[in-house]
């Protein structure tokens, strides 16, 4: 029994978030601009698309808190979570359910909830996941 609490406590500080590494980029005015309404996030497109090997394999929490709340989130069939954030304005910026052709960057979650992809693309649902 001690052995097993040992071993819980020890994955549990495995667990904890290491802080990300994502340089210089601008989260600040990325976490801001909800729905890319504000046009902040359309200046950080190429730094962001820099970014995707070092977005790869962050956890749900990180991507949180670095990049602020998702716009919204996609649960596919296959239980794969997803999340979307818009990177331009567009009519999800007068009801986020509208749909849009914005440009969006969607981060494709893993069973053990890392990134596993990371896609741009314009719009948000894929017809897949509807």
């Amino acid at each position: 029994m001690r052995k097993l609490v040992i071993i819980a406590l020890l994955a549990l500080g495995a667990c904890k978030n290491k802080e990300a590494d994502l340089g210089d980029f601008d989260l600040q005015s990325f976490k801001t601009d909800r729905g890319g309404c504000e046009d902040k996030r359309v200046k950080l497109i190429d730094p962001l698309k820099a970014l995707r090997p070092k977005i790869l394999g962050l956890t749900e929490n990180q991507i949180i808190e670095n990049l602020g709340r998702y716009d919204y989130q996609i649960l596919s069939r296959r239980n794969e979570k997803v999340f979307v954030y818009f990177l331009e304005k567009g009519p999800q910026c007068e009801q986020i359910q509208n749909p849009t052709n914005a440009r969006s960057m969607l981060l494709y979650f893993n069973a053990a909830s890392l990134v596993k992809e990371v896609s741009f693309q314009n719009g948000g649902i894929i017809d897949t996941y509807k």
